[in-house]
């Protein structure tokens, strides 16, 4: 129904795509990344979200989760997409309770070999580019090194992070060398303090249009 309403509202384009296993993707131009947000949020109980705004901050009156987890994300993607950055666009179901939309993507998909890198715009902070998620390497030092250089010419403070926990991204780890997961700027996710600094996201979606 969400995807439904922001493709007649234009955010999403009218053919995007949906696979065996209820993930949405869309592919621009020729290209061997994948990026990665998720659809679902975290919620106790289903109620409207009331929005506030706090200078660069966005939250809730404290009664619901903002689900900047991963709205974030999504946001990064579509403005790629708007601005025609050749990739694979996916926008799995299920990421939080346990990746059940890009897990069986991964494991009935035809990924191997096709693609060299898969980027989640999923992390919360400002400054995480993942190496490990659940403790396991997820993708090297040159490449993460290298996508945080990109992303600071605009500006920004990328390093790398062996602390990863668990996200899309990880599922593919087998089948694409590079995996990882780039911090979007939210905070304290799946509570009811979750916040979202808007400025960081706006510069993470100018800083990546321009990433080489």
């Amino acid at each position: 129904i969400i995807v439904d309403e922001m493709t007649d509202l234009g955010v999403f384009p009218s053919d995007l795509k949906r696979d065996d296993h209820g993930n949405y993707y869309y592919t621009i131009g020729e290209s061997r990344t994948i990026f990665a947000s998720h659809l679902d949020t975290v919620s106790s109980k289903h109620t409207p979200v009331t929005h506030v705004l706090d200078g660069n901050i966005i939250k809730t009156d404290g009664t619901t989760t903002l689900g900047a987890d991963d709205k974030a994300g999504v946001s990064v993607m579509v403005w790629l997409m708007k601005n025609n950055i050749p990739g694979t666009y996916y926008f799995f179901i299920g990421e939080e309770v346990g990746c059940i939309g890009s897990g069986l993507a991964a494991k009935h998909g035809d990924f191997k070999g096709k693609y060299d890198r898969i980027i989640s715009f999923d992390r919360r902070g400002t400054t995480s580019i993942i190496t490990h998620q659940s403790w396991a390497r997820c993708c090297s030092d040159i490449f993460a090194d290298a996508l945080c250089n990109q992303l600071n010419l605009s500006g920004l403070e990328y390093i790398k992070d062996d602390g990863g926990v668990y996200t899309d991204s990880a599922e593919f780890v087998e089948l694409i060398p590079e995996c990882t997961n780039v911090s979007v700027g939210y905070y304290s996710e799946h509570t009811f303090s979750e916040r979202q600094d808007i400025k960081h996201l706006v510069a993470l979606c100018e800083a990546c249009v321009l990433v080489n």
